[in-house]
């Protein structure tokens, strides 16, 4: 009996150790996500936040991208040609399949451009187009009104990945919840508010992932993601913040990563409501506000003052330090010659991130000394979104970045006046007729030094009517786990978790 019994035992052990194995061995195949905020849609023409452009960065392709050394090469093109000064053709790679079994066609490129072009949120990308044709299965022509500088390099973000026109005509007004792609991944779940999960996709022309699925959280609190790095709940934690980087740095078995981002936090500024289409009253905020004790407390040692709305590892950056003149007796002065002596209330909007809180709460202390009532509401990421796209926001804080070296990502999205519409990238309703010429002239001049001159005038303008106040250029940190042995970074953030080895 007793024999028996050992025996039953020996059995009882042996299937607990298959099953322990089975399980590290599936465990190994899931890589797990803390990320800062959820996607808002998984519809890439409906959105440029990089929380959505992480997730379907890895589920659709670009005809084009930009590589390490910021060269535009081919990627769902195989090639492509400039035949003049206003033609482009590009050849697709042949037998690539979308998720639902269509092949990729010339056709699924000219509607994602079409449909792009009507989209509010990209259509300045597709803005110097005159047309897109299919001239076979397999070739697309792209013929521009006049030439276009940073046409190219448009093409390669993540918004404009190719859609599959047959998936999204029979997803109806369910696009931003059914991806249908050509990536490396392909939607398995999306359980909004809990977890996002994707699963690799076996029939991938390229590289598979090492990872069968990635499974991502949205965890806005930032101690929380390196709470759940160190326990193991997850793999990859982003946006360390800055009072956790060296908790990370040091710990036995984590990594912590950083890569200088083509973005800056700001506080924006809505132009068209009162009295913030009062220029005297946006200055008057910018006088008011003391930015580098702001970047100082939030970020010590970690981040540079942002000069300007684009970053400084960008291509035209201009540092303009007199966009940050910290005098409140001039903020008074400015505000009574605008006629509120007495201050006025006004609100902000930011997302639950705590350093965006905090840039609200010093705010609302310094504004206080010139009689302006700072009132703070925080909301979901995806709301905050949607409230600035509508134009219902008064002030905002957010990070804003570029897709490419192109400052005209940045620049002619956010301040151009064709922009300056419902679902437009331009939250501030900035409306100025020079701005606009400036910014028409800039995609339409070639030579470095010719583009750069008129980005000078275009920064300094800025800094003059100042729709925003520039607050940092962001630098992004991000811990990995054990499980992780290496992770490409991006600066845009928009990882590439198929990269993940």
């Amino acid at each position: 009996m007793k024999r028996y019994l050992l025996f039953l035992l020996a059995i009882v052990v042996s299937l607990s150790s298959l099953s322990v194995t089975k399980a590290f061995a599936e465990d190994k195949d899931v890589l797990r996500v803390a990320a800062n905020a959820e996607a808002s849609t998984l519809d890439p023409s409906q959105t440029t936040d990089a929380s959505s452009q992480q997730i379907f960065n890895n589920i659709f392709e670009t005809l084009v991208y930009e590589d390490e050394d910021h060269n535009i090469v081919g990627k769902l093109a195989e090639s492509y040609e400039q035949t003049d000064d206003m033609t482009y053709v590009f050849h697709l790679r042949q037998g690539i399949m979308f998720t639902n079994g269509e092949e990729l066609k010339a056709s699924d490129v000219v509607f994602t451009y079409t449909r792009g072009a009507d989209s509010p949120k990209i259509a300045s990308y597709f803005r110097d187009v005159a047309s897109v044709t299919a001239t076979s299965d397999y070739d697309v022509e792209i013929v521009l009104n006049k030439p276009s500088a940073p046409f190219l390099a448009g093409l390669t973000f993540a918004s404009t990945g190719i859609v599959n026109e047959k998936a999204i005509l029979e997803a109806g007004e369910n696009t931003g919840t059914q991806p249908v792609g050509t990536g490396p991944y392909k939607l398995q779940s999306w359980d909004k508010g809990v977890k996002l999960v994707l699963e690799r996709n076996e029939e991938y022309w390229g590289e598979k992932p090492v990872f069968r699925t990635v499974e991502v959280v949205a965890v806005p609190e930032g101690t929380n993601r390196t709470i759940e790095l160190e326990s193991g709940n997850v793999d990859i934690a982003l946006e360390i913040p800055v009072t956790d980087l060296n908790r990370v740095r040091d710990a036995e078995g984590l990594t912590l990563l950083e890569q200088p981002a083509r973005a800056t936090t700001l506080l924006g500024m809505n132009c068209s409501k009162a009295p913030l289409n009062d220029v005297r009253v946006r200055q008057a905020i910018s006088c008011a506000l003391d930015v580098p004790t702001l970047v100082k407390v939030i970020k010590g040692d970690t981040a540079e003052i942002a000069y300007s709305e684009i970053s400084s590892n960008m291509k035209f950056y201009k540092e303009i330090t007199e966009s940050h003149t910290y005098d409140v007796e001039k903020a008074k002065a400015l505000l009574k010659e605008a006629g509120y002596e007495d201050g006025f209330e006004i609100s902000v909007i930011c997302d639950e991130k705590k350093e965006n809180l905090d840039v609200a709460t010093i705010a609302q202390q310094m504004l206080q000394a010139v009689g302006i009532k700072l009132k703070i509401n925080t909301m979901e990421f995806a709301t905050m979104c949607s409230e600035a796209y509508a134009g219902n926001s008064e002030l905002f804080i957010v990070g804003w970045g570029s897709g490419t070296m192109d400052p005209d990502t940045v620049l002619f999205n956010c301040f151009h006046s064709s922009n300056a519409v419902d679902g437009g990238n331009n939250w501030a309703r900035f409306v100025n007729e020079k701005c606009d010429e400036l910014l028409e002239q800039s995609r339409v001049v070639f030579g470095d030094a010719e583009r750069g001159a008129v980005y000078d005038e275009i920064q300094e303008l800025l800094a003059e009517e100042c729709p925003w106040i520039n607050l940092w250029v962001r630098k992004y940190f991000v811990g990995t786990g054990s499980k992780v042995e290496s992770m490409v970074m991006d600066p845009n953030s928009c990882y590439s978790y198929y990269k993940v080895k």
